[in-house]
């Protein structure tokens, strides 16, 4: 069983792809259409996603937003607009999907490695219908 974590062009085709993925899994599966694909969107033009791969399929997406901690803090703590900001000092995950959990953490691990240095925020929406919860983590 052997899967590759890299990016994904920034094209119509890899767009589709990574949409069609998260069509299949909640909390994305029951969000509108235009939130998502803005999101992916985004995330694939200023390079800031990755996607796991196994068997030629997409087996996970991993997309964020980088932006200042403040920005992020407020984001998590009252709700406000998330906004990118081209001086990041942290991003903010908005988009994760796994197929199966191990592959979570490879993914995690490479893309610490694509932002070094930065403080990670992210809300987690559970399937199961647990509270979501909030963490910030410092990236070193």
């Amino acid at each position: 069983m052997t899967f590759e974590v890299s990016e994904l062009p920034s094209n119509p085709y890899s767009l589709g792809i990574i949409l069609k993925f998260l069509a299949d899994h909640e909390p994305f599966s029951e969000f509108e259409f235009g939130v998502t694909t803005k999101s992916v969107f985004h995330q694939m033009k200023t390079n800031s996603h990755i996607v796991c791969v196994k068997n030629d399929r997409v087996a996970g997406y991993l997309g964020w937003v980088r932006t200042t901690e403040e920005k992020a803090s407020a984001w998590l703590d009252s709700g406000a607009p998330l906004l990118a900001d081209l001086d990041a000092t942290a991003i903010v995950v908005t988009v994760f999907a796994v197929t199966d959990r191990k592959f979570i953490l490879p993914m995690v691990r490479y893309a610490k490695k694509r932002e070094p240095g930065l403080t990670v925020f992210w809300k987690r929406y559970y399937q199961d219908g647990r509270a979501s919860t909030s963490k910030t983590v410092e990236v070193t």
